[in-house]
C-alpha cells in the first residue's frame, strides 16, 4: 500500500532559510500558544529570529519555541520548513539586520519540511 506525500527533505527548501518570505514562531505563554510574526536571516551559518520587544513574553526569552517559514500563494504553491528550536537571546543584533527587533539565535532541534509542488506517492515502511 503507497500513501501521498508533501514532505521532502529540509536541504531541498534551503533557499526558504537563505530568503524566507513569511516567518513565525510560536511558544507557550500562560497556559496556551502565543504566535508572533517574526524577521528571519540567515548569516555566517547561523540563525536570527528578531521580534517585536513587546510581542515576546513578560519574562524575555522564550526558551523553546517552534519556527514556521512558508512560502506560496496558492495551495500547489505552498511549501514550508518547520523547526523546533532553542532561541538564545542574541547580545547584539546581527549585521544588517533592524535594531528595533529583540534579536535570538534559534538552535535547531529538529525540522521538517514540505513542499505541495512535490506531491508523489511513497510506499509505507
Amino acid at each position: 500500500m503507497a500513501r501521498v506525500t508533501q514532505r521532502v527533505d529540509p536541504v531541498e527548501l534551503d533557499d526558504l532559510l537563505e530568503r524566507p518570505r513569511r516567518a513565525a514562531i510560536a511558544f507557550s505563554s500562560g497556559g496556551g500558544i502565543e504566535p508572533v510574526p517574526v524577521a528571519c536571516l540567515r548569516h555566517a551559518g547561523r540563525l536570527w529570529i528578531g521580534a517585536v520587544r513587546e510581542a515576546l513574553p513578560a519574562a524575555g526569552t522564550p526558551g523553546r519555541a517552534v519556527l514556521l517559514i512558508d512560502d506560496g500563494r496558492y495551495w500547489f504553491e505552498l511549501r514550508a520548513v518547520l523547526l523546533r528550536v532553542r532561541l538564545v537571546a542574541a547580545p547584539q543584533s546581527p549585521p544588517t539586520a533592524s535594531a528595533e527587533l529583540a534579536w535570538f539565535e534559534a538552535i535547531p532541534d529538529r525540522m521538517v519540511a514540505w513542499d505541495y509542488a512535490a506531491l508523489r506517492e511513497e510506499a509505507d515502511a
